[in-house]
């Protein structure tokens, strides 16, 4: 049964290397691998080995900076199966075994697999967001976690950089992405499972164009301060999200609201889910607990907060906003 590790994105993307039994293929960065991928600057000099014995195929870590994605898992050992998915870097993989009845058979018992039931606060926001927030969208910061990009391209997510020009794209990897997000998404199991209470970044509805949104979003990238100064505004940062939006006058809601309808982010704790909706008087904050499970779908979510003008800031350094 001859297997092989296949590149699905980059520049090497369709390549693919076959196993010999009894060997091991090291991949990384540098020409200390035996398949390198250069261009890759978040691999790792000596990423992960893969080894076929002519039974199992074995997938280990090789003490890599950012770890490796198994099917959308953080792994360090492990046995890889037909189909498999692997991202290292930025580098998105899948494993090809030429075998029948024992694939064919994992396949189907996978797919007559009772799903577990909604224990964590993720698992219940999950459902909230396909069914109740439609259309969904997110604002992504590349910064906070390798992952992220790499999760982008395994998914081919419908997305882009809110940065532009020779400086977005020196940024971009620590850009922040425009990401849309449809109800059937695998990439929103993903980002909500791994980057929830992570602060990944900040969801929000918007019945809108994806290009629509993007220019209205890139209006709020920099702002200038009283001095005259251009600094750049986080504000797909949960965490800012948080105190920037109760402060918004009715005036500035508006005007960061604009095709928006509501934007939805993690709470201080990832039990929390805080929406923020603007009708012409500043800002409105309604918080659902996904502590117990939900029974109730956005519109029960109750509490509000409103106050004075503020924001978070943050000046730029020389690799850009973190």
């Amino acid at each position: 049964m001859p297997v092989f590790l296949e590149v699905r994105s980059g520049p090497q993307a369709g390549s693919k290397t076959r196993l010999d039994p009894g060997c091991i293929l090291r991949v990384g960065r540098t020409d200390r691998a035996d398949l390198a991928f250069a261009e890759d600057s978040h691999m790792s000099g000596l990423h992960f080995s893969l080894g076929w014995e002519g039974a199992d195929c074995r997938i280990s870590d090789l003490n890599s900076r950012n770890g490796i994605l198994v099917n959308g898992q953080r792994v360090t050992d492990g046995v890889l199966h037909d189909g498999d998915s692997i991202i290292a870097g930025a580098t998105t993989f899948a494993i090809r075994i030429e075998a029948d009845e024992p694939v064919t058979v994992a396949s189907n018992a996978a797919a007559f697999a009772v799903p577990a039931p909604a224990t964590t606060p993720q698992d219940r926001l999950l459902p909230l967001l396909r069914r109740d927030l439609q259309p969904l969208f997110a604002v992504l910061d590349a910064a906070r976690d390798i992952r992220i990009l790499a999760l982008l391209v395994h998914h081919k997510a419908e997305c882009q950089s809110l940065y532009e020009g020779p400086e977005g794209a020196k940024l971009a990897q620590v850009a922040p992405y425009l990401v849309k997000l449809a109800p059937d998404s695998q990439l929103l199991d993903a980002l909500v499972k791994e980057g929830w209470g992570n602060s990944w970044g900040v969801y929000f509805t918007c019945a809108s164009d994806f290009h629509e949104i993007r220019r209205h979003l890139r209006h709020f990238l920099q702002v200038k301060l009283p001095d005259g100064e251009q600094v750049y505004f986080r504000f797909y940062d949960p965490r800012v999200m948080r105190i920037f939006l109760p402060t918004c006058i009715p005036e500035e809601a508006t005007q960061f609201f604009g095709p928006i309808k509501r934007y939805v982010l993690e709470g201080e704790e990832p039990d929390q889910l805080w929406e923020f909706t603007t009708i012409g008087h500043g800002t409105e904050k309604r918080v659902l607990s996904l502590a117990q499970p939900a029974t109730r779908d956005a519109k029960a979510m109750s509490a509000k907060a409103h106050t004075d003008s503020a924001m978070l800031i943050e000046k730029p350094g020389p690799e850009g906003p973190r």
